[in-house]
């Protein structure tokens, strides 16, 4: 299993042009949310903007799935055959069986027969749907019937979004996407099963196309999820795709710019307001467009959509007053519940601010990258890994299967 990162594609669609709660939208396009406070409240000096994205193209994987199937039937059965004239049926059952299971074929499978030598005959077949099957007649005169289920190979996974689903300060950037190495879709690659295919998020990255279009600005959500349709790394043998999304749109940069100062400014609850307003009204149907879009292109795959954690801690005074942090944090919670609205019963929204809770700006422990600070508002190494892989992995089942989790049966007698 490779576990580079792939490239994301850059090819985007014609952009249109919503109205975001601002008029920040170029300063929005320079690289996510901490960008955005350097020119608004001039909070962030030295912070850099991101270059425009990568242009290497997706890859599809080496094997297909035809050739997978055909594989696994082949080599399961021939393996079979064999097997069962030399050494007997249970032997040959269970392993025929098991082998063809754990090939990720996709495509009609293959059979084949073997012959061992002197008065054995054996008999394998493997589909490689997932299902193997073994039977053999050997010297011993022993018969095994087994059967393998497929339920560890490989999750062939896609991840799209913004910064927060692109890594953004949680290590040395990668690519001009923001991209790093302690991203939550490169630690769910690195766990034995998953296999992140293709990794579209992009920093600075919106539910709507706004402009400006790549290169000059990152690959929206829109656009992510065209690249990977048409590389077909976003298909019907997906298994899961990862989305956190809509924190752009409503820029939170912004409105963490509204509300700081010692006290409350009597811009924060506005800037707030017109955020979560914008969200109802222009983000929702965008989001329900793209999420049917993902299920249309991979019906097969769980979609799991991450929310955003609390930046601040709530109880010490900093750039914001522990009022405005509050506040601020409560808008954060009307915003998660809007996307997680839009995620529906076959999905699952994973709620990140419980784990983050006493990790915010201002903690003893912070999560977060505190104003001022490269990468400004974002996750951590330990946010990313200890937040939010932490909550993934527990909410979604599909993480939580065992490698060899076979359901193998068999019985021979010697």
């Amino acid at each position: 299993m490779s576990k580079s990162i792939p490239p994301a594609a850059t090819e985007a669609a014609e952009p249109v042009q919503p109205s975001p709660p601002s008029s920040s939208r170029r300063l929005r396009r320079a690289g996510g949310i901490g960008v955005m406070v350097v020119a608004l409240s001039g909070l962030l000096p030295g912070t850099a903007a991101l270059a425009a994205p990568a242009t290497a193209a997706e890859t599809r994987h080496a094997a297909s799935g035809w050739s997978g199937g055909k594989s696994a039937g082949w080599d399961a059965g021939r393996e079979g055959g064999r097997d069962a004239a030399r050494e007997g049926g249970r032997d040959a059952a269970r392993d025929a069986g098991r082998d063809a299971g754990h090939y990720q074929g996709y495509g009609r499978g293959g059979e084949g027969r073997g012959h061992g030598e002197s008065r054995g005959h054996g008999d394998g077949r493997g589909h490689g749907d997932g299902h193997g099957h073994g039977d053999g007649h050997g010297d011993g005169h022993g018969h095994g019937d087994g059967q393998g289920k497929d339920r560890d190979r490989n999750v062939d996974y896609v991840a799209l979004g913004d910064s927060y689903a692109s890594g953004y300060g949680g290590g040395p950037v990668l690519d001009a996407c923001g991209r790093t190495a302690e991203g939550y879709p490169t630690l769910l690659d690195a766990l034995p099963r998953v296999e992140l295919d293709s990794f579209q998020a992009c920093a600075g990255a919106t539910a709507l196309t706004t402009e400006p279009a790549p290169p000059a600005g990152p690959v929206d959500l829109p656009e992510q999820i065209t690249a990977a349709v048409s590389a077909d790394l976003l298909n019907r043998q997906t298994d899961l795709v990862t989305v956190t999304i809509s924190g752009n749109d409503v820029q939170f940069g912004s409105v963490v710019a509204a509300c700081a100062g010692a006290v409350l400014p009597q811009t924060c609850a506005p800037a707030i307001a017109a955020a979560q307003a914008y969200a109802e009204t222009a983000v929702v149907p965008q989001l329900q467009t793209s999420f049917t879009a993902i299920r249309e292109a991979a019906p097969g795959a769980e979609l799991v959509v991450a929310g955003y954690p609390y930046l601040f801690d709530g109880t010490v005074p900093g750039a914001l007053s522990i009022e405005a942090q509050n506040l601020f944090n409560a808008g954060t919670d009307a915003l998660n519940a809007v996307v997680a609205a839009q995620v529906g019963e076959d999905g699952t929204f994973v709620d990140v601010t419980e784990v983050f809770t006493g990790h915010g700006i201002g903690s003893a422990d912070p999560w977060i990258l505190p104003i001022g600070a490269p990468f400004a508002l974002h996750p951590n190494a330990a946010g990313y890994r200890e937040g939010y892989l932490a909550a993934i992995t527990e909410a979604v089942d599909l993480l939580n299967q065992n490698e060899g989790d076979d359901d193998c049966r068999g019985h021979g007698r010697g």
